[in-house]
């Protein structure tokens, strides 16, 4: 697939989704969502993809939203921005639905809609010079991309309440601290690091991971007898799998498992 704001290559069932816009220090604009929409859509249903890398071109992840191409929001009727809202949030939402890891490699900066994109995907690496930012409260308004939840998710409510209460850029060092990110690395292995363990992810029980991933985002914040019912489910189904029955094989025979999704 091409696209004009996104850098798309498949190798070894693992696709690295780059951001392509760095003379703008890759600010997402409306095509650029519409693009993410397209790619999510496919990439969710694609047997060359078991795992997605997202970084960033040039020297900065994402500045955040192009302002200027949102512009005409101002004109918008109260329910046209928010069915428009709704379908925006619906794209970072596709990265969590899909039943493949999606990790992050950030370089350089990650601002306001780049930090939102970040906190919607699995496993975040981050570059060593890298920065966040929740940049919303500054011009008076609140993360609407999933922020406000995502971040208190990930690093607790105190520390996500003061950065997007403050909108206060932090540097890698104080995000490894707090949880936002899971690995802080050398600039120069931040893709390297991220794509090595998305084709360790694709390599491995790939249905398993899947849907590992779904039961933990869905029985986050659900009552324990549901979560169990969940991981019943989706352990019924993989019990009964050729690729159960092949990693079995593969343990007595002493030799690497080949999963094939089945």
């Amino acid at each position: 697939m091409e696209f004009e704001t996104l850098k798309v290559e498949t190798a070894d069932y693992v696709t690295t989704v780059t951001l392509n816009r760095p003379d703008c220090l890759n600010a997402i604009n409306t095509q650029m969502f519409l693009e993410l929409g397209q790619l999510l859509a496919h990439l969710r249903g694609d047997p060359q993809t078991r795992a997605v890398v997202l970084t960033g071109a040039g020297r900065a992840f994402s500045s955040g939203l192009d302002v200027s191409s949102f512009q005409a929001l101002s004109g918008r009727t109260t329910v046209e921005f928010k069915n428009f809202l709704e379908g925006l949030q619906d794209i970072f939402r596709s990265m969590e639905t899909m039943e493949k890891p999606v990790i992050s490699a950030i370089n350089g900066m990650c601002l306001g809609g780049g930090t939102e994109l970040v906190l919607a995907t699995d496993i975040r690496f981050a570059a060593e010079s890298s920065s966040f930012s929740l940049l919303e409260m500054r011009f008076g308004i609140i993360p609407d991309l999933g922020g406000c939840k995502r971040m208190a998710r990930l690093i607790g409510l105190g520390h996500a309440k003061e950065l997007i209460f403050t909108a206060d850029i932090i540097d890698a060092g104080r995000a490894y601290e707090i949880g936002l990110v899971e690995h802080l690395v050398p600039d120069d292995q931040v893709l390297e690091q991220a794509t090595a363990l998305a084709r360790r992810l694709a390599d491995g029980p790939f249905m398993a991971i899947g849907l590992a991933k779904r039961v933990i985002d869905r029985a986050w914040d659900v009552d324990s007898e549901t979560a169990l019912q969940l991981e019943s489910l989706a352990q019924t189904v993989l019990i009964n799998s050729k690729d159960f029955r092949e990693a079995v094989s593969a343990f007595m025979e002493k030799r690497k498992p080949v999963y094939r999704g089945e």
